[in-house]
């Protein structure tokens, strides 16, 4: 497999296409043809939080040139709205949050560092999830963090992120993603600045909800997304 090299000035969304890292639910009018993805968020009886797309930055992380150019757009964002001396570390989460946040500390000149990921007990018939472990590095009181992830979907998860790496005595100044999908939140979240590389909302829904509640029942559900990622874009070309 060759690698895939960024052309001048492509658009990062057809990137992410050219590096098999988008799916879209196949469509016939209203009727879909595949399943759809679970997101990292919940609804209100504890159910993940499901759509018709997914961003699949595992597919990028194997092409470091596309990586960089996702990293790219960020610093350039970040040094257009003057952030880029707000930060002292940039503080990856794994996995895609790791390979993408490594790369903009290299192009903005900041220390960098990474959580571990540890899986917590997830019911069955959930997405899994997971907690972080910060212990290998060392930050010291004040310490100015961005907190960089592949994807922001809904920001649910992101209380808690904020909190583990609080815990170190860290300052988390910002938040840095290559895709914000979420429907809600745009440039800010809680006072903290949004910057992404692609900024695209994505419709979600809950299960009982009308768009989806017909494909719910039918089981028409990905819970394993990059685990059974050829399987899933397979159903694109049908």
């Amino acid at each position: 497999m060759k690698p895939i090299i960024p052309l001048p000035g492509e658009d990062l969304l057809e990137l992410g296409k050219r590096c098999n890292a988008v799916y879209v639910c196949s469509k016939v009018g209203s009727l879909r043809n595949g399943p759809l993805v679970a997101y990292a968020g919940k609804d209100g009886k504890g159910r993940n939080l499901v759509g018709d797309i997914y961003f699949n930055f595992r597919r990028i992380e194997v092409h470091p040139r596309a990586v960089e150019a996702y990293a790219e757009a960020a610093c350039q964002k970040l040094s257009d709205q003057g952030l880029l001396d707000s930060f002292d570390t940039v503080c990856g989460i794994p996995q895609g949050g790791r390979t993408f946040g490594q790369m903009l500390a290299l192009i903005a000149g900041k220390r960098f560092a990474y959580a571990d990921k540890k899986p917590k007990p997830t019911e069955a018939g959930k997405k899994q999830e997971y907690s972080w472990d910060l212990s290998q590095f060392d930050f010291e009181q004040g310490e100015r963090v961005a907190i960089a992830e592949d994807v922001y979907n809904n920001f649910q998860n992101t209380d808690n992120t904020i909190a583990e790496i609080a815990v170190t005595g860290a300052d988390i100044v910002l938040l840095v993603g290559a895709l914000n999908r979420s429907p809600i939140h745009d440039t800010t979240y809680k006072g903290l600045p949004v910057i992404a590389s692609i900024r695209e909302a994505y419709p979600e829904y809950e299960q009982d909800d009308l768009e989806v509640v017909v494909d719910i029942a039918a089981g028409r559900l990905e819970l394993e997304v990059k685990k059974n990622w050829a399987r899933l874009c397979a159903t694109m070309q049908q």
